[in-house]
């Protein structure tokens, strides 16, 4: 962000750690399907998505995070471990949830590319929130494995970031229109 100020994270827990030291990892987040929260790689946490057998599903999600309508916010996926021979449907983006953080209004879902395998991957999106937001949730998802390799065909997450990507200021947009228009007079 300009001036070097930093936009605040929303996440809580965004590398997926243990934080409350009860041995299981990925405190404040949620699961379903085939997936979850580990440390195979060592000491640090991350989600777990193992997408290793035909018919597996599954994903990781954090709930009761505020959001405001017409805010955008920006998903940020900072440390991925994509397995050679992965083979299924992944995404990842954000639902929107009315005041009861029950009621789905909208999501926005984005592909995340299994065209390169490998470790410290990293992949960006952004969306608006519609009108009626009261809740944002991040989610990492997939379905439709079509792995037969048998192992070595999964995802996993060691950080993420949730941020609002700020509005331009009236002052700053008043003066890239001042500037268009000195231009256009020369």
């Amino acid at each position: 962000l300009a001036g070097g100020v930093s936009a605040q994270e929303l996440l809580v827990n965004p590398g997926f750690e243990d934080v409350d030291m009860d041995g299981s990892f990925g405190d404040s987040w949620g699961s379903f399907g085939s997936a979850g929260f580990n440390a195979f790689f060592g000491p640090n946490g991350h989600a777990s998505l193992f997408s290793d057998n035909q018919g597996n599903f599954g994903g990781v999600f954090q709930t009761d995070i505020a959001g405001a309508a017409g805010t955008e916010y920006q998903f940020d996926l900072l440390d991925v471990r994509l397995e050679d021979n992965i083979a299924a449907d992944y995404r990842f983006g954000l639902e929107f949830f009315a005041a009861d953080d029950a009621t789905k209004i909208g999501d926005a879902l984005v592909p995340i590319s299994l065209a390169v395998t490998g470790d410290s991957l990293s992949f960006s999106m952004s969306a608006f929130a519609p009108a009626g937001t009261a809740f944002v949730r991040p989610i990492i998802q997939y379905d439709n494995v079509t792995s037969t390799a048998g192992g070595q065909e999964n995802a996993f997450v060691f950080e993420a970031s949730l941020t609002v990507i700020p509005a331009p200021s009236a002052a700053g947009v008043l003066g890239l229109a001042g500037l268009t228009m000195v231009r256009r007079r020369r």
